[in-house]
């Protein structure tokens, strides 16, 4: 039970972080070098992206504390591992591999 609530706390803290990088545009949550070639105009786009990638590794965390309360298995760590791939896939985009972070 222990677990379920550190996962949680965890989820929360990162699902808060998402919802401000996206919502609030707080672009100064992350770390410098992942938004340093970010051009003005794109800022919201941006924020946009990476907020939601973060957002959703948060609801994935809330998602598998739900489950490990319930089930108590670490097959409920498939719930976190599905959120993870989408939410670093979608900071990976926003961060290199799209047109965001070009100046």
């Amino acid at each position: 039970m222990i677990g379920a609530v550190i996962v949680s706390l965890i989820g929360i803290v990162f699902a808060v972080l998402g919802f401000l990088i996206w919502k609030k545009e707080r672009i100064s949550l992350l770390d410098d070098y992942h938004y340093d070639q970010v051009s003005e105009s794109d800022i919201k786009a941006f924020c946009k992206l990476s907020g939601i990638g973060i957002l959703i590794i948060g609801i994935s965390l809330l998602l598998t504390a739900v489950i490990l309360a319930i089930t108590d298995s670490a097959w409920s760590f498939i719930a976190f591992a599905i959120g993870f791939v989408i939410g670093v896939g979608m900071q990976i985009h926003a961060g290199t591999g799209s047109k965001y972070n070009r100046k």
